[in-house]
């Protein structure tokens, strides 16, 4: 070890000692493993990933390597799905934002539930009331006719249309009562989601405003996918969350699940994103790392590959 740092050590000195060498010093890894310093980089090797080095040979940037076709897709599809990250994000926050002006407890979301509640069943009284004055108006007309008919005489156009008419007013307000009881199921419903979002907010103290880009993205990611209970999928895949991940879950949605973001380079940030789909739902894990060369290097590590491939095993 103390060899080798010698001899980076005398070269770098050369290099720097030179007077008629100036501009800056790369160092890179050539296909034989070799480590090389130079102030041009040949074409053979300007693919490869490279460091630019200052006169102490301290390291002031980083050039990653050339991505390969195959890369450049993941990084294509993996910025699809941060795009979907901040179009959902956004839209959960207006959501949330609603929420929170409406309702200052749970019980505000329960007075207003009896209250709509309240004012859905007095309208359904008031159409089943009329129901029963539209059946009887029916079951009127609907006699004469038989008498037209015992007396073998031809039914009065006038009785056949007053007996479609009460049925057609009859059908329209039978109608309007199973709309009414299917808008008290929805009622019901919304008051279910409301009072679990609202419990969850008041649990969310650093909810973030919008998706922390100050970090680099893996290009390992999981896509795991569900045509039924997608419900106990999402479960799932966020349970792995909470047990894989070593930064703290900070915001929790629906179709969102977004971890701290990395600050040092041992941190990995893992984040799930569902995609609601017409045939199937898609849930994505996504991981980032700190934008440093320690982060960089955490994101290309065993350790992203060995966790997107036991997220995989969450598939159905």
């Amino acid at each position: 070890m103390k060899k080798s740092t010698s001899i980076t050590l005398i070269l770098l000195m050369t290099f720097f000692s030179n007077s008629a060498i100036s501009g800056k010093l790369y160092r890179w890894v050539d296909a034989q493993g070799n480590v090389s310093f130079s102030d041009k980089v040949p074409p053979k090797d300007s693919s490869r990933m490279r460091e630019t080095l200052n006169e102490s040979g301290r390291t002031i940037a980083t050039k990653d390597a050339a991505r390969t076709p195959a890369q450049l897709k993941q990084a294509k599809k993996i910025l699809d799905v941060q795009q979907l990250q901040i179009k959902l994000l956004t839209r959960q926050l207006a959501q949330d934002s609603a929420l929170l002006k409406t309702f200052q407890s749970e019980a505000d979301i329960n007075n207003q539930f009896s209250s709509k509640t309240n004012m859905l069943n007095s309208h359904i009284d008031i159409a089943k009331s009329q129901s029963g004055i539209l059946k009887k108006q029916l079951i009127t007309h609907q006699k004469s006719a038989a008498n037209y008919e015992r007396n073998g005489q031809e039914i009065p156009a006038k009785t056949l249309s007053n007996i479609k008419s009460a049925q057609d007013q009859f059908d329209r307000n039978m109608a309007g009562i199973a709309q009414l009881q299917h808008q008290k199921a929805d009622l019901k419903t919304q008051l279910l989601v409301d009072k679990k979002r609202f419990k969850a907010l008041t649990a969310q103290t650093n909810a973030p405003s919008a998706i922390d880009q100050n970090s680099i993205s893996s290009l390992a990611m999981g896509e795991i996918h569900c045509t039924q209970d997608c419900i106990a999928l999402w479960k799932s895949a966020s349970d792995f969350i909470a047990n894989n991940s070593n930064m703290p879950i900070i915001y929790t949605s629906e179709n969102l699940l977004l971890t701290q973001n990395p600050r040092l380079s041992q941190q990995i940030s893992l984040n799930l994103t569902k995609d609601k789909q017409v045939e199937r739902t898609s849930i994505y894990l996504d991981l980032r790392c700190a934008d440093s060369k320690g982060g960089k290097e955490t994101c290309k590590s065993q350790r992203t590959s060995q966790i997107v491939q036991e997220f995989l095993q969450l598939n159905p």
